[in-house]
Parts: C-alpha cells; structure tokens; sequence
C-alpha cells in the first residue's frame, strides 16, 4: 500500500516524514505547539512509529535542524564563495519559505531551554566552519573576528525574511549584492594583511 492509498509514509520513510511534519509545525503553529501528538498526526505516523526513530523530541529537532544545514548551505561538501552561499541561502528562503521560519522559532525558544540551546549552538558552528572554510579556500588565513561577522550577517538575512515575509525579497537582493561588495573588500583587506 502507498503513501497515497493510506495517508501514512511507506515503510522507511516515517524518520523524514517526521522531520518534515517537525519543521512545518513549528514553521506555522511555533514551539509551543510541537507534541509527541501534534508531531505524529502531522506527520502521519503513530507514536510508536516516532519513538521507533527518535528518542525524543530534541532529536527530532536535532535532525530537522541537520536537514535544514544540509538545505541551506550543502555543508556536507562546502564549495563557492561566502557570496555563493548567501546567494544559496536566498534561493532556500524562496523555495523552502518554512526552513527560516522553522530555524527561527528554535532559535528564539533556545533563549528559554538549555538542551536547545546546545543544538542552535552546533547549528551555528556548522556556519561558522563554512565561513572558515571560504577563508582557507580563498587562500586566506582564518580571521575569527570577521568569521562572527559574516554568520551575523546572515543570520540577520534570515531573520529579516522572516519577520517581513515574501515582500523582503527585493531587500535581500540588495543585501546579497551588498554582502558581495563588503566581502570583496574584506577578503582583499585579508590577503594584503602582515602576517
């Protein structure tokens, strides 16, 4: 029996399925609203099925928040410039619209909760390594202090495509063009700098 004939994922396919149905719910309703019951009916699958793939549900978050890198930025392999991965991240925004929301809403509920606070903390170090890795590729050696800066300025990206919406896009056009410039700049500061 399919998906289709059912309403619930095929066998082995009920972990994405709840990754998926984690990221749309605290996308729409918030972190507030994400139960062991309102995750397993968004998803489709029974709770026996959701403790079979996830102890938890940080882990369920903790995955969505892997899917949600592995979206937005392909950090298994990091490749391009840090403008390509702006230019990345903007094009995840207007395909993926509920993968910001979604990171955001963690973000915002890891201020309360120290065990999220750990997996927002790993997230952010995944960009941080891009950031990084974008130095060592351009031949550069690693500034730390410019590494917060260009993480801060995407997230700044991300949160501003979220509280504004859609509308936004033009305005991360610009930012994105603007990021292009600042970070010429920036790496040719850092290649002309004394060791």
């Amino acid at each position: 029996m399919t998906r289709a004939e059912s309403g619930r994922p095929a066998y082995g396919e009920g972990r994405q399925a709840l990754v998926d149905a984690a990221i749309q719910l605290v996308a729409r309703d918030g972190m507030a609203k994400l139960t062991y019951r309102s995750l397993t009916a968004e998803a489709g699958v029974t709770q026996g099925s959701l403790r079979h793939h996830f102890p938890h549900l940080n882990a369920v978050l903790e995955a969505a928040l892997e899917w949600c890198l592995e979206v937005s930025l392909g950090y298994k392999e990091p490749s391009g410039s840090l403008v390509d991965t702006l230019r990345h991240m903007d094009g995840m925004m207007r395909e993926h619209p509920e993968l910001p929301r979604f990171l955001t809403e963690v973000y915002v509920a890891a201020r309360h909760a120290p065990e999220l606070l750990e997996l927002v903390k790993r997230h952010q170090e995944i960009y941080r390594e891009r950031a990084r890795a974008s130095f060592v590729e351009a031949g550069l050696e690693v500034d730390e202090e410019l590494v917060e800066i260009i993480v801060a300025m995407g997230d700044g990206m991300v949160f501003q495509r979220v509280v504004f919406g859609a509308e936004h896009e033009p305005v991360t056009e610009r930012q994105i063009a603007g990021s292009r410039r600042l970070l010429s700049c920036i790496l040719s500061e850092a290649s002309v700098r004394p060791a």
